[in-house]
């Protein structure tokens, strides 16, 4: 069957509903962007870090790329669970949010104790320098790619 003409009201609030949509889906896509690039900056700054550490000698090195390990992975497990709730709704979004958050200090103290427990020798102090170092590129990384 054929349907009635649209109104000009009616055909308006589909335009709006369309395009509404598309600056949805434009926004996920773009945090989603942002979201990878600040994962791989991460990553680059946990790797030049070991790295350059190597000169220190090859426990610092792998102190740090513990450490660094230890944030990222849960941190990438969190960003992959909130990417895919981008554009839902509000109350699922923030009910995975919380669990996802949840789930990413629980990883993290685990990770840390069992590295402190399996990873002899050790050196603390480097451990805890690639935690921050990849802690406070999340944040650099963010704000640089959200730009």
């Amino acid at each position: 069957m054929k349907q009635p003409p649209l109104g000009e009201n009616e055909q308006n609030r589909e335009e709006q509903d369309g395009s509404e949509q598309n600056r949805a889906t434009a926004y996920a896509e773009n945090t989603a962007r942002a979201l990878i690039a600040a994962l791989r900056f991460q990553m680059v700054v946990a790797i030049v870090l070991a790295l350059g550490l190597l000169l220190k000698g090859p426990v610092a090195a792998y102190s740090s790329l513990c450490g660094s390990l230890t944030v990222y992975i849960p941190g990438m497990l969190f960003t992959v669970l909130l990417a895919r709730k981008i554009g839902a709704s509000s109350a699922s979004f923030l009910g995975t949010a919380a669990v996802a958050e949840f789930g990413k200090l629980f990883l993290t103290g685990l990770l840390c104790a069992l590295v402190f427990i399996w990873v002899r020798p050790l050196e603390p102090i480097w451990f805890f320098v690639g935690m921050l170092s990849v802690l406070a590129t999340s944040w650099v990384g963010l704000a640089k790619a959200i730009r």
